[in-house]
């Protein structure tokens, strides 16, 4: 081999030399092409593909997951939202329930508070009418009185 890179050097000669050694390098060469892609290469080959598959499968259960995930949240969103809307329609009826009780109890209040008015005005009325008729007989008696006091005998009261 020596002699071929010297011979390379000079100019003179072929590089390549077909020999015994090429069919041995030739039959070397196929054993190991043979035996490496059956132990090595197959092998590393099946486990790439299945580390492929399995990380292929693991990404596709993560999609459905993540998509699994996303439509339950949207359902509980939406869930969410209704009861919101209901928990608030349900105050808003009881609420202006609470004020219609309320606003009939103020009326009630209102009604109650003019009727005892009324009844007071007439009890005040009447008893103004008996203050009134008292004093009318009161006075007549103290006139009388007066008269027959200053006049020194009785008086009639023919004037009424």
């Amino acid at each position: 081999m020596v002699t071929a890179v010297v011979l390379a050097a000079e100019g003179t000669g072929n590089i390549i030399n077909p020999d015994g050694s090429l069919v041995v390098i030739l039959f070397l060469f196929l054993f190991f092409v043979f035996f490496l892609n059956r132990i090595f290469f197959k092998p590393i080959g099946r486990i790439l593909d299945e580390r492929e598959r399995l990380t292929e499968g693991a990404r596709v259960e993560a999609r459905a997951a993540v998509g699994q995930f996303k439509r339950k949240l949207a359902d509980y969103e939406e869930r969410i939202r209704l009861a919101r809307g209901e928990s608030y329609r349900f105050l808003e009826q009881h609420r202006a329930e609470a004020l219609a009780r309320r606003g009939q109890r103020v009326e009630e209040a209102r009604q109650a508070a003019a009727s005892s008015i009324e009844q007071a005005k007439g009890d005040i009325a009447r008893q103004t009418e008996q203050a009134r008729a008292s004093l009318a007989a009161e006075a007549s008696q103290i006139a009388g009185s007066i008269a027959q006091t200053v006049l020194g005998r009785a008086v009639s009261g023919g004037g009424d």
